[in-house]
């Protein structure tokens, strides 16, 4: 279990890198720059949707890790 949450984890870690790379910023920086911009850019607005489940995939692997790790996860 561990190993898949890790293989997981470099998964969306990687897609969160590319983002950042390719817009020289991190994905709140992001957020605000397509929030306050008047411009609809459809393939940053894609990227957006795309970047932003990477991120919070990201977190709730991490926190399955952390469980794991502390041993406070419960197989059913």
């Amino acid at each position: 279990m561990l190993v898949d949450y890790l293989a997981q984890k470099h998964r969306f870690q990687d897609r969160i890198d590319q983002f950042e790379r390719k817009y020289g910023m991190t994905y709140t920086e992001f957020e605000q720059r397509i929030e306050t911009t008047h411009e609809e850019v459809y393939e940053e607005w894609d990227d957006s949707i795309i970047w932003g489940a990477a991120v919070d995939m990201l977190a709730d692997v991490m926190n399955s890790i952390r469980e794991i790790e502390a041993g406070s996860i419960e197989i059913i």
